[in-house]
């Protein structure tokens, strides 16, 4: 492919040659800028701009992408060598991508590793990655024309990591130009491939770690083996808010037993800083430790308070707060019971309703869900006393665990090593460090290289839960089906208020996202939420706060359109006021066959969603429903996610999100009786079989002509989730006429049930 015709692009930054290019092992190495995600920026009050990837081009051709964000199945190492191939003109499976180091440095260095959230990796990274390597190749180039002689760059072309002097037909690899190279000034812009000459964005390439993970060689958190290394097996205490009262004898066998406390900044909800949990038995083997753990005995201090931390209280306290609750006060204490107004008026809203012809006034409920990672919580630490700290860990923040390992241990950050691992599912609890802050402490305690893991069952009791919620919605309709006002109002603990975030007069942004700023005509309307004072621990969960409001809007949105006497589709079509978002909700609908009868015994349900910058709509087919279950034969999901990288991944991640959400739809849920959890495993965690996988139809809306950087990328990896339920239980309600609005569907189901 040749360069010849390449209009440069402004870059929206220029980088100096301080910060862009150096000599590295006889080639260069090209570090960028990438902005670190919001929503965990939001969460630490931090500042966006770190860096955390580079490019190095060696002499032997060798092309190296370090990579600071994590990879857990997302496919992001993969996507972003896509992007990268295509500016540098080099084949993609040229490239590799290395895992990154954290840095706490204020200008980071190359290799950054921040947090990997918010299915951000690629949509945050794309333009930067698109400048990177196209600087990088025209600095190659300048390489070659120093070379020749020649400064007439239309006489160089580029292919497949070859530059070609035309006039004198001599070949240049990228290998035999990088010392020189690197020698050089790099240009603030570069022309960037056009869109109608890519190879790559936007075509389904195989992911460069599935070989790893096919054949065993792929290494996890869980497989990390270190010499001399003991295995510790954290045992918490079952209800939360307790501590240690006494610390118990070493079982036989055992090496010792050592106490772990709540480190600042780690603790969620009742965890308070400096409490002392959990412990940690010490032993030779996992085997024997697990054992041990669960057969010794703790005693410890339950707070009172627990005796109320049920959910029925937590459920009732969600009703009362959805009616009424003291609104926000600017300079206030502003306690957990507080409303703050998102968007929109509630007295012009209550005056429309008023007038309504029909009204609908309905009470949504949502449970607190574990996350359930197939691996369960694990690090490996070795440290040295007043020397080193090497941590092994499956983290999406690494930057988190360096600052951690620094204020537990005292060291300097040049004494600490983190190791990101493969995470076996993060889903947002990987995130967190609490593990991490445990085998530190245990390493520090037993003088030894330490593997800390987590049980299973202190996995499913010990998280740091999707939010509950209690949703509140009014809207009326007049005679001809119109909207006259909207009201709405989530109940649901603060993830950014347990984080230590002061919240502003909108409140907490992670409990109202997918409910503002919707494109439905909906005239007078109002959306509110409401912290509630529940003291149970949560956090990030796949799609967050979408997977809530996405469940109480559409649920709505339906029950209108019956109430109105139309078709649920239809109904919707004619309400929303964006293309955009009426052309995935066609899609859907298409790909289902909406205009067609289903199969007797068989009924649809539609919903549409927005979370991460993208739009996507599901159509899900059920049938078979019993006192106990239903059979879900087909979900049809359409995403608009304005530019898609890697269509065949995309799919997949819709796949995987749509598995996810249906678990969390049909069975989903941890109880609490006086503040201790109830599901303790997959036995009482009911999950989806291979057998009962849906048909997945997916259709990805198509790339734009030539993509514009002014506009938002959306996310992909979880937004599976959030339209899956409300369909659902849309669905569900046509076939029986029976509309639920309380998740999970099929509560207290068990694996064991066919």
């Amino acid at each position: 492919m040749s360069t010849s015709p390449i209009t440069p692009t402004p870059a929206p930054a220029t980088v100096g040659r301080r910060g862009f290019i150096s000599a590295v092992a006889g080639g260069f190495t090209l570090s960028f800028v990438v902005p670190e995600f919001s929503r965990i920026a939001e969460a630490e009050g931090a500042t966006l701009g770190q860096v955390n990837a580079w490019l190095n081009v060696a002499t032997d051709g060798t092309i190296t992408l370090t990579i600071g964000s994590s990879e857990m199945g997302q496919g992001s190492f993969s996507g972003l060598a896509q992007i990268l191939a295509e500016d540098l003109m080099v084949d993609y499976a040229r490239i590799k991508t290395v895992q990154g180091v954290p840095s706490v440095a204020p200008v980071a260095p190359v290799g950054n590793s921040i947090n990997t959230v918010g299915s951000s990796v690629t949509r945050t990274n794309f333009w930067k990655m698109r400048d990177a390597a196209a600087i990088a190749r025209e600095t190659l180039v300048q390489a070659a024309m120093n070379s020749k002689g020649d400064q007439t760059r239309s006489n160089y072309t580029v292919a497949a990591g070859i530059v070609t002097h035309a006039t004198t037909n001599t070949q240049l690899s990228y290998g035999s130009l990088a010392a020189a190279a690197a020698l050089l000034t790099p240009p603030t812009v570069a022309a960037l491939v056009p869109d109608s000459q890519f190879r790559l964005i936007g075509k389904t390439m195989p992911r460069q770690d599935i070989p790893a993970k096919v054949d065993g060689s792929a290494k996890y958190g869980l497989d990390v083996r270190v010499p001399g290394m003991v295995y510790a097996v954290i045992k918490h205490c079952p209800t939360f808010g307790g501590t240690m009262k006494t610390l118990p004898a070493t079982p036989s066998g055992m090496l010792t037993v050592v106490p772990t406390k709540v480190w600042a900044g780690t603790g969620r909800g009742t965890e308070v800083a400096d409490a002392v949990n959990a412990v940690a038995v010490v032993g030779p083997n996992t085997w024997d430790t697990w054992q041990a753990a669960r057969r010794m005995s703790v005693s410890w201090n339950i707070p009172a308070a627990a005796t109320n931390w049920n959910d029925a209280a937590f459920v009732a306290t969600g009703k009362d707060l959805a009616l009424a609750a003291p609104a926000y006060v600017a300079g206030g204490a502003n306690a957990p019971g507080t409303l703050y107004t998102v968007e929109g008026d509630a007295a012009s809203t209550n005056t429309a309703l008023a007038g309504a012809a029909k009204i609908i006034d309905a009470t949504y409920t949502l449970p607190y869900v574990a996350h359930a990672c197939m691996e369960v919580l694990n690090c490996t630490v070795s440290y040295v006393a007043g020397t080193s700290c090497e941590i092994w860990a499956p983290t999406q923040g690494g930057k988190a665990v360096l600052q951690l390992a620094m204020a537990i241990t005292g060291l300097t950050a040049d004494k600490i090593i983190v190791h990101t691992m493969y995470l076996g599912g993060g889903l947002g609890r990987k995130w967190e460090s609490d593990f991490v802050s445990q085998a530190i402490q245990v390493a520090m305690a037993v003088g030894k290289p330490v593997k800390l893991m987590w049980p299973r069952e202190e996995d499913f009791t010990r998280d740091q839960y999707r939010p509950m919620a209690v949703i509140r919605g009014r809207a009326g309709l007049d005679n001809a089906g119109n909207f006259v006002g909207f009201s709405y109002r989530n109940v649901s603990p603060s993830l950014l208020g347990q984080r230590g975030s002061v919240l502003g007069p909108k409140g907490d942004s992670q409990g109202i996202e997918g409910a503002n700023d919707l494109p439905y005509n909906f005239g007078p309307h109002v959306v509110e939420w409401v912290s509630h004072p529940s003291p149970i621990p949560v956090g990030f969960w796949r799609s967050v706060g979408a997977s809530l409001n996405t469940f109480g809007v559409e649920s709505l949105i339906d029950e209108l359109a019956f109430a109105a006497g139309q078709d649920p589709y239809m109904f919707r079509r004619a309400k929303l006021t964006l293309p955009r978002w009426i052309a995935v909700l066609d899609a859907a609908a298409d790909l289902a066959g909406w205009s067609t009868l289903p199969p007797a015994g068989h009924a649809r349900g539609i919903a549409i969603g927005t979370a991460f910058n993208s739009i996507v709509a599901q159509v899900v087919e059920i049938s078979n429903v019993t006192a106990t279950g239903l059979k879900v034969n087909k979900v049809s999901i359409a995403l608009d996610c304005y530019l898609s990288v890697n269509p065949g991944q995309v799919e997949a991640q819709l796949q995987g999100g749509i598995v996810h959400g249906l678990n969390a739809a049909l069975w989903g849920q941890q109880t609490f009786v006086k503040g201790a959890a109830q599901a303790k495993n997959f036995n009482r965690s009911r999950m989806i079989r291979q057998g009962e996988m849906p048909q997945v139809s997916v259709k990805i809306m198509p790339n734009p002509t030539a993509a514009d950087r002014s506009l938002s990328i959306g996310g992909v990896g979880e937004l599976g989730v959030p339209t899956f339920a409300p369909a659902l239980a849309n669905a569900y309600y046509k076939l029986t006429g029976q509309r639920k609005r309380s998740l999970p569907l099929f509560p207290g189901a068990t694996m064991s049930e066919l």
